[in-house]
């Protein structure tokens, strides 16, 4: 029997998780703020740990220092109903075992709490080695969802380490924010975060600011220029929209990638290359191998950790939290008192699906303040784009009745044909394969008849995808 220690200064939350853990068959030990928790800790030597951010007194984040600084080896979950980036990053860095956000969902704490006991038992329970890093409200990701507390917990753990990351999301999801929140908490962030964008910058100009040049390396070069690679020293480069290199200059990055060094053009100096190097793309990178467009290798030495940022539509209920934080950003913009957001006003937010995502959604709260007429944005004073005034968009539900309705209506109109022409015979496998040509005839439409991202799109298999295609032309 394991003991399992619960510090929350809630007592449903140490009642609930005190008969969980009963139910596994474990004694529950509880602790009320961050100081009693460590008193417990030394003097009992529990096999784990639940403990939850804001307590009075000591709170989870100082008692997890503690821990650190000790070295008191011991796996801890950390709770919270406050989940912010720096709190996630922090909790990692500070050697978290994992992070929960609440309500806790106890089939999830459940799951831990064996990977705990397990960890444990093999005596390797673990630790980050790290200095700690003064947190920044500068430039900071906003997200209580599962998938930014997954994405924080990523950016954690590499701030523990220089390793090579991708990141991955459509435009305005917030790709640079994530490679800055990294750098930021990370072992060398008194070093430079150096940026630049490989999309908008030509092929020709970008080579010099990428490696830099020396003096009479080609015409117009009148004095020695350094490049992005020598100014990040040993802190951290940039590299957006890198899905949009040349393969000139693909190769010429996987080369520095390979020898950790550089040469300016003209020059014959070796360089040592000490940042790390962080990319982002919002085009898919593993298609673009497929096609040619993208050097594998390159790619394998990008994507050693990849982060996968989510567009604001797989994340709506971060909207009203983003909302709220834009608005009070703004206000101090603007010198402008700016109280909050009525409901109304929320729910046509919610309404619509957000292509632009995160940006879209920060100019619309920037223009609505800036229009408001009092210090309450209302429904009235929301600037929205074009197609969210004219309509709201149905539902998903609404829309999946719409299809089912309109595919019984097609069926059974096929249904009423084949009985017209006595051809009931066999009427299920051809409508089966009458659907299945117009699926792939249509995946393929709309990729451009690119059998990759048609394939995808299906969920299917290339070669099965093309094992089918034959019957299109029957």
């Amino acid at each position: 029997m394991s003991r399992i220690l619960i510090a929350d200064d809630e007592r449903t939350i140490c009642e609930a998780f005190s008969r969980m853990i009963e139910m596994e068959g474990h004694e529950a030990l509880i602790a009320s703020n961050g100081k009693h928790a460590l008193d417990i800790i030394r003097q009992q030597h529990p096999d784990a740990v639940f403990m939850d951010v804001r307590m009075p007194g000591m709170d989870g984040l100082q008692a997890l220092s503690v821990l650190h600084e000790e070295n008191i080896r011991i796996p801890v979950v950390i709770m919270t109903a406050y989940g912010t980036m720096e709190t996630a990053i922090e909790a990692v860095r500070k050697g978290a075992f994992d992070y929960l956000g609440k309500p806790v969902e106890l089939a999830r704490a459940r799951q831990l709490l064996k990977q705990m006991l397990a960890l444990s038992a093999s005596e390797d329970a673990h630790s980050v080695e790290s200095e700690h890093s003064p947190p920044s409200t500068s430039g900071t990701l906003v997200g209580q969802s599962a998938p930014m507390q997954e994405l924080f917990k990523l950016m954690g753990l590499l701030t523990t380490n220089d390793m090579t990351a991708l990141i991955t999301g459509e435009s305005g999801v917030g790709k640079e924010l994530v490679a800055r929140g990294i750098h930021h908490h990370g072992m060398n962030s008194s070093e430079p975060f150096v940026a630049i964008n490989c999309a908008a910058i030509p092929e020709h100009l970008l080579e010099s600011e990428l490696f830099g040049h020396e003096k009479g390396a080609y015409t117009g070069a009148h004095d020695r220029r350094i490049g992005r690679f020598e100014s990040a020293g040993k802190g951290t480069l940039f590299l957006d929209e890198i899905g949009e290199l040349s393969f000139l200059l693909q190769s010429k990055l996987l080369r520095v990638l390979q020898e950790r060094s550089f040469e300016r053009i003209g020059g014959s100096t070796l360089i040592p290359l000490q940042a790390r190097l962080i990319a982002a793309t919002n085009r898919n990178l593993e298609l673009d191998v497929v096609e040619k467009r993208f050097r594998e290798d390159l790619y394998h030495r990008l994507n050693v950790i990849t982060l996968c940022v989510p567009p604001l539509r797989q994340r709506m209920e971060d909207i009203e939290l983003l909302a709220r934080h834009f608005l009070e950003q703004t206000s101090q913009e603007l010198n402008k008192p700016l109280r909050g957001i009525e409901t109304a006003a929320i729910q046509r937010l919610l309404s619509y699906s957000w292509p632009g995502n995160v940006r879209e959604l920060e100019h619309v709260i920037k223009r609505s303040a800036l229009l408001a007429r009092s210090d309450t944005l209302t429904i009235h004073d929301l600037a929205m784009p074009a197609p969210a005034r004219d309509e709201t968009p149905p539902p998903a539900r609404e829309s999946l009745a719409h299809l089912r309705m309109a595919l019984r209506e097609a069926l059974h109109e096929a249904i009423d044909q084949a009985g017209a022409h006595n051809n009931e015979s066999g009427i299920f496998q051809k409508l089966v394969s009458f659907a299945e040509t117009e699926l792939i005839a249509e995946a393929l439409r709309i990729s451009n008849s690119n059998q990759v991202s048609a394939a995808r799109q299906l969920g299917l298999h290339r070669t099965t995808l093309r094992s089918k295609m034959p019957k299109n032309g029957e």
